[in-house]
């Protein structure tokens, strides 16, 4: 029996390093999707809530609007005299109150700035999406990008 030349084992070498390598080139591709995934659905989240509010605050606003302008041109619309025109004015205020509470619940939790924020996440994992379908990056370069994602865009992207 002959013993294996040296250049038998290092190719055996080199196909088990290149598997090894190849395996955590699957491990990475499946996370960076795994979190575009993720950052996808947090962006749709914060955009839904953020539309939502914005949205509430648009019609509270415009019914009080109504309320109140409609009474002012022509009397209160429920009831007459001093109670239509009470009235009347605790509907507008009421109507005015959710605006400012809508409007401002959407300015104080950030959802504007959360938004652009994971935008930005989503958009820098899609880009290694398809550096690795491409092929146009090299793995080091892409672990790299995936490592500053996550350092960046913590929230996002955990």
């Amino acid at each position: 029996m002959t013993e294996p030349t040296l250049s038998v084992v290092h190719r055996g070498w080199e196909a088990e390093m290149s598997q090894e390598s190849e395996t955590k080139h699957e491990a990475l591709a499946r996370r960076v999707r795994a979190r575009l995934d993720k950052a996808r659905r947090h962006a749709s989240r914060l955009k839904t809530m953020s539309t939502r509010l914005l949205i509430l605050g648009v019609v509270n606003s415009g019914v009080s609007t109504l309320i109140t302008g409609v009474t002012a041109a022509g009397g209160p619309i429920v009831g007459e005299g001093i109670p239509g025109w009470r009235l009347a004015c605790i509907a507008g205020a009421v109507f005015g109150f959710a605006t400012t509470v809508s409007v401002g619940l959407n300015q104080q939790l950030g959802f504007g700035d959360r938004l652009s924020e994971a935008n930005e996440c989503l958009g820098r994992l899609k880009f290694l999406d398809v550096a690795i379908d491409t092929g146009s990056r090299s793995w080091d370069e892409i672990s790299k990008e995936y490592e500053s994602i996550l350092k960046t865009y913590p929230n996002v992207a955990a």
